[in-house]
């Protein structure tokens, strides 16, 4: 006897194994995707403390560095050091002052410089000369000396030298070989802003 075969049946249970494997995979897919997204957002997490961290290991390295340095001296001898410089200045300024009251002044409304220059002598044959303006203390000033010899006549210009209790010209030195022979004469003419002078002659003899 033949076996009849119900076509809808077959087609129905066929649709509903198709059925079965889509939901499946649909809830694969889901998970598959709630998966991924979960992994991207913790390397995101990841990725903005590593570079918070940093930049705030940055910052505070910066701020290490730009932190001035202490000095290592003891506290006592800063202060000591601090103490002597002021006291030194006030003393430069009242030394100022009571020579701008005392020192008289020329037609030019400029103090009277008493320049002082030294005799000139010689050492490992070099001629030397030097001065000092005695009567006023300054820091800024032009020393210069005039050497003349004759027809011959020529200027040094030296720099003046700090000094708390009156003012100094550098010294001049020159080759003895580099002065012609004979009776030369040298006096130094001293100008600043506040002051200028001229002192006497001082004579010497290159042989």
């Amino acid at each position: 006897m033949a076996t009849k075969i119900n076509k809808h049946k077959r087609n129905t249970n066929g649709f509903t194994l198709l059925g079965i494997m889509g939901w499946i995979l649909l809830v694969a897919v889901i998970c598959f995707g709630a998966l991924v997204g979960w992994k991207l957002f913790q390397d995101d997490n990841t990725t903005s403390d590593t570079s918070e961290s940093s930049q705030t290991q940055d910052i505070n390295t910066a701020d290490v560095d730009n932190k001035p340095k202490e000095s290592t001296e003891p506290k006592e001898e800063q202060d000591n050091k601090t103490t002597a410089g002021n006291e030194a200045k006030a003393k430069t300024d009242e030394l100022e002052k009571r020579q701008s009251a005392e020192v008289e002044k020329n037609e030019n409304g400029l103090k009277k410089a008493n320049v002082v220059l030294n005799e000139p002598y010689e050492v490992d044959g070099k001629v030397i000369v030097s001065s000092t303006i005695t009567n006023i203390v300054e820091t800024e000033g032009d020393c210069n000396y005039v050497f003349t010899n004759g027809s011959s006549s020529f200027t040094k210009k030296t720099r003046v030298l700090p000094n708390a209790k009156n003012t100094v010209c550098e010294a001049v030195m020159l080759e003895k070989g580099s002065l012609d022979a004979g009776k030369w004469q040298v006096k130094l003419e001293y100008k600043s802003n506040y002051a200028e002078g001229v002192s006497e002659t001082q004579t010497f003899t290159i042989q």
